[in-house]
């Protein structure tokens, strides 16, 4: 689970350095939104529901590995907030930490954009930029990215790593629909308690060792069940007597001759 997590935090960070790059290029995006995500990479891929509100306030929506995970990234407060439901639990870290996951400080970065003309992507119509990152730690990315006019990014295509360890990394919005979201979307549920990694990690891992132990048990059960139907079975086919077996004698018939 902590891999997953690991993994979420680490795509949700590389997807916010560029995304956040392309705000102060360009500009937010104008209005308010929800999508479904599918951010993809060389380690895995997360469906995602995303919504947005002005102000830079996002939330993501995923499930891993049957837990449900959400992420809000508020960049009015400069922090991002994991959420665990099933366990009314949150993990707080600063925009900034979330940075130095991937290596660099959007900040500290230099870049590089040309426009690609326009071109309708997922159903929606956008201009298409291609783009080049330099950040400190010889961290670079590039590639392609699809923004609409409203600055909504539906789809980036890019290869982001430091030195030679490079990765693919793609991100499409399909479903766009525009319009107010709640606030209540973007703060933490009153209720939840505050956690570190290890503490859910060592919480989820308990949970998922006794739902273990709980089918290996279960199984056990079915088959001890299967051993004493077939001995009873078997039992039953001994004790039972052997009825003899009566065979019709065989009639004899006298043929008289013919005088």
């Amino acid at each position: 689970m902590k891999k997953i997590l690991s993994f979420i935090l680490l795509t949700v960070a590389m997807s916010l350095c560029i995304s956040t790059w392309a705000a102060e290029k360009m500009k937010e995006p104008t209005v308010e939104y929800s999508a479904d995500m599918i951010m993809a990479s060389d380690q895995g891929s997360v469906n995602s529901k995303i919504y947005y509100a002005l102000g830079g306030k996002m939330r993501w929506e995923m499930n891993a590995q049957g837990q449900n995970v959400i992420m809000i990234t508020r960049q009015d407060k400069k922090v991002a907030w994991t959420l665990m439901p099933q366990q009314s639990m949150y993990m707080e870290m600063s925009l900034t930490d979330a940075s130095k996951k991937t290596g660099n400080n959007v900040n500290e970065c230099d870049y590089d954009m040309s426009s690609q003309g326009s071109e309708t992507v997922n159903g929606v119509s956008a201009n298409k930029y291609k783009i080049a990152a330099s950040c400190p730690e010889d961290t670079k990315y590039d590639g392609t990215m699809w923004v609409t006019k409203d600055g909504i990014m539906v789809k980036m295509d890019a290869v982001a790593g430091q030195g030679s360890n490079k990765g693919h990394m793609k991100i499409d919005l399909m479903n766009l629909k525009i319009g107010t979201q709640s606030a209540a979307l973007f703060e933490v549920p009153a209720g939840y308690q505050k956690f570190a990694m290890g503490d859910i990690s060592s919480m989820i891992k308990s949970q998922m060792d006794a739902a273990k132990a709980q089918a290996e048990a279960q199984k056990a059960q079915a088959e001890a069940d299967k051993a004493r139907t077939a001995h009873l079975n078997q039992a039953e086919g001994t004790a039972r007597p052997k009825q003899k077996v009566s065979h019709p004698k065989p009639i004899k018939f006298l043929m008289a001759s013919a005088n």
